[in-house]
């Protein structure tokens, strides 16, 4: 960016690594900066700007009655206002509690005046979220206690279930095993189905792919099987009435588990995908027709899976974009996933990935564009440099 200076950037959405270097010639000053708390200001669109609320009593802030209205002041003689606090609805969706939110308060004389005569700077911060206490009584009531107790228990294994680590063959088997139990304790909650499912797309430096992406295509089926698509699709289609409380929170429930269940058809078609071009690229152990009878099988799955993906998701989105270039490469329509990939890359919301150009460069070889393979790769060089440069 440059100096010490302040300087505003604009940028996409997406993940940043900030970096920031200093020199000097006394290392220990240096090892003390290692903590450094980064400061990020922010400005705010005019459709995000808060405006404050003004009153003409004291407890104004705390009742909403006793608006102030705009007077004319005389000299010599006193005028008090308060001001509230913004409301909660009004803040920015992006100010996190800690957030500080700063801007002017201004004093005018008379109407249509351009340039205020005073002008002072005020602060706030946005308090912690408190969760409403009175909320999801109503459900919580009709429960007894043994049954939110056993609901507690439940989603502590499956909170201390999502917290294990699986970097070594004698975690992984541990983790199996108390995935194994849970399943058979709760063998048809989609929750914990799919936090096997995460943990299962979370393991590195995998060895055995075809064993991983079949585990994947297994976790997936048993979450997709879990939910009832025929209830969900009844939720989805009505209309939920904002001020029912239980309606509200059935919808966000059932919101959830349609996330649940596209992300499930989408890492399945991942890994279909994944798994025809390991089979079908290795003859070494099979007769090539039994190659290409799995391959005919698991190709028929993905086809179905897309088109059960297709009724849950828009697949156009960035999302989900990746699995219709795979399907057209798939179908031989090589131009038709190259379009499809370079929209996904040149979606301004979104800044590219990496795979996203390493797959580009596959169909490219593929078509057999060669002049341009090596175009993209002089480029690749410059778009994710194997580090960043010093000073």
């Amino acid at each position: 960016m440059g100096d010490v200076y302040p300087n505003f950037a604009k940028l996409p959405k997406g993940e940043y690594t900030l970096q920031l270097y200093l020199r000097h010639d006394n290392v220990q000053y240096l090892e003390k900066m290692k903590q450094l708390v980064l400061f990020i200001e922010r400005k705010l669109e005019e459709k995000d700007i808060v405006r404050l609320n003004f009153y003409s009593q004291p407890d104004g802030p705390l009742t909403g009655d006793g608006s102030f209205n705009s007077s004319d002041l005389v000299p010599g003689m006193k005028e008090a206002f308060y001001v509230g606090p913004p409301a909660k609805d009004k803040l920015p969706k992006n100010s996190r509690e800690g957030s500080v939110l700063f801007g002017p308060m201004l004093y005018e004389e008379g109407k249509g005046r351009q340039k205020s005569p005073a002008s002072y700077q005020i602060s706030y911060f946005v308090p912690p979220i408190k969760l409403d206490e009175d909320k999801g009584k109503s459900s919580s009531d009709t429960k007894s206690v043994s049954e939110r107790l056993e609901e507690e228990v439940r989603d502590a294994k499956i909170k201390v279930l999502a917290s294990l680590n699986q970097g070594t063959d004698e975690e992984r088997a541990e983790w199996k095993k108390l995935s194994e139990s849970l399943k058979s304790e709760y063998p048809k909650y989609t929750p914990l189905l799919a936090k096997i499912l995460e943990g299962v797309l979370s393991r590195s430096n995998i060895e055995d792919k075809i064993h991983h992406f079949t585990e994947v295509i297994t976790a997936a089926d048993e979450v997709v099987a879990s939910i009832d698509r025929d209830e969900l699709a009844k939720y989805c289609a009505l209309r939920s009435d904002p001020e029912d409380e239980a309606t509200e929170k059935m919808k966000k429930k059932m919101e959830t588990t349609r996330d649940q269940l596209t992300e499930a058809l989408y890492q399945k078609g991942l890994s279909l995908a994944e798994l025809e071009a390991l089979k079908g690229g290795s003859t070494a152990d099979k007769a090539e027709s039994q190659v290409a009878l799995e391959s005919d099988v698991q190709s028929d799955m993905f086809e179905e899976n897309f088109k059960e993906l297709k009724k849950w998701a828009d697949l156009k989105s960035s999302k989900y974009g990746i699995l219709s270039v795979l399907r057209e490469r798939h179908h031989e329509r090589l131009g038709t996933a190259l379009k499809v990939l370079n929209d996904m890359i040149q979606d301004d919301g979104n800044p590219p990935k990496k795979k996203f150009y390493d797959l580009k460069l596959s169909l490219l070889d593929q078509i057999g564009w060669s002049h341009l393979v090596v175009y993209e790769k002089q480029w690749m060089q410059v778009r994710f440099p194997s580090s960043l440069p010093l000073f």
